[in-house]
């Protein structure tokens, strides 16, 4: 008989979670709730791809080798899967990760150093996809939906606060999935969404072609430009000089406020787990743009762009090798993130419903503080 060392027992509304953990991990949950057990557990190796790629589907960036990827990748954060099982199927999910070094998006300089050093201490616990623009719940269409995100963030927050969490934070979603969530959450909308294409094209050539007429034009100076300045695009299955390359991530990073992405050389080191692509423009032996471009369940982002300041439409060149990639292989939709919106929507993006999010404090009076800010 398995002595356990902990047991711990927390009451919710209409809940009622019990998880028994052994040296302080969490080793199985289940919920009083119709039909629904939620098992927990802290590594993907532990549960069965194939159980775990029929619930993702389509997807994209919700395969199961890419959140091998993303464990490696980060591996300084501590990921938690809540698997719900209805009458013995897996039928939802949630990703989690504890994350103290979330890069914080620009606010005022004291406000963010503030927030670092309080997620420093008191992580935050993240319901998404690693390393992309995607949300970690996963429920499946003929299900109630409600009744998951009910089920699921109960024992989401009971995680947090196990884990000693601050906050709770299940980022980009639609509105409607803020509507799902219990009243314990504080639900925002923000100004930056996604941006996504759907590829109706049978290659790169037709979609110049029949695309907007300005931005054909802005294509074919931007070649004859490079051209002239003798820039050379390759692509690249691997990472040969990855200090150069993050030196130019760092300076887009920058230029746009951001703090550095922790987990970018990590990326890079680990792309060929993904099949990952690497385009590299240079001049002469000097490095002067890149950008990984990451493919999952048929979709394609593009991260991690870097450009030298002083070498003009660099930018543009790595956009249009990312496109011509995705057409090669057939992908059927590319997201590229938020941000650039002119550029992309010129390219023939458009913005997706994924800006809003919602978190819930572990701690009463830190969850009124942020309510009365929010």
């Amino acid at each position: 008989m398995r002595i356990w060392r902990k047991i711990l027992s927390v009451r919710f509304a209409n809940l009622q979670a019990i998880f028994l953990s052994r040296d302080g991990k969490i080793q199985t949950m289940s919920f009083d709730a119709p039909h629904i057990e939620i098992q927990a557990f802290q590594r993907i190796a532990e549960i069965d791809p194939i159980e775990w790629d029929r619930l993702s589907g389509e997807r994209p960036f919700q395969s199961y080798r890419w959140h091998e990827y993303g464990e490696r990748v980060m591996a300084d954060c501590k990921p938690t899967y809540l698997l719900a099982y209805k009458n013995g199927v897996l039928s939802a999910r949630a990703s989690l990760w504890l994350i103290r070094n979330e890069p914080l998006p620009e606010m005022p300089s004291l406000m963010r150093k503030a927030l670092t050093a309080l997620f420093k201490r008191w992580p935050l616990l993240i319901c998404r996809s690693p390393l992309v623009f995607t949300g970690g719940l996963i429920i499946a269409e003929h299900e109630n939906q409600k009744e998951f995100v009910s089920a699921l963030s109960n024992a989401a927050l009971a995680v947090a606060k196990q884990q000693g969490a601050s906050l709770l934070l299940f980022d980009y979603l639609s509105v409607a999935d803020t509507q799902s969530l219990p009243r314990f959450f504080n639900a925002m909308s923000v100004p930056d969404p996604g941006t996504i294409m759907e590829n109706k094209w049978r290659d790169y050539d037709e979609y110049i072609a029949v695309g907007d007429r300005k931005n054909r034009k802005n294509y074919n100076r931007t070649m004859r430009e490079l051209e002239k300045l003798g820039v050379k695009i390759t692509r690249h299955a691997k990472v040969e000089r990855i200090d150069d390359a993050l030196s130019l991530i760092r300076n887009v990073e920058q230029a746009h406020g951001s703090l550095p992405n922790p987990w970018a050389r990590s990326m890079l080191e680990r792309m060929e787990m993904v099949n990952g692509t690497f385009v590299t423009a240079a001049l002469g032996e000097q490095i002067v743009g890149c950008g990984l471009l990451l493919e999952d369940n048929n979709a394609q982002t593009t991260t991690l762009l870097g450009h030298a300041k002083d070498v003009p439409f660099v930018y543009f060149m790595i956009v249009y090798e990312s496109l011509k990639v995705a057409f090669e292989h057939k992908v059927r939709a590319l997201r590229w993130g938020s941000g650039a919106y002119d550029i992309k929507q010129r390219l023939g993006f458009s913005l997706e419903d994924n800006g809003a999010f919602a978190f819930a404090a572990t701690n009463p009076l830190l969850h009124k503080a942020l309510g009365w800010l929010k």
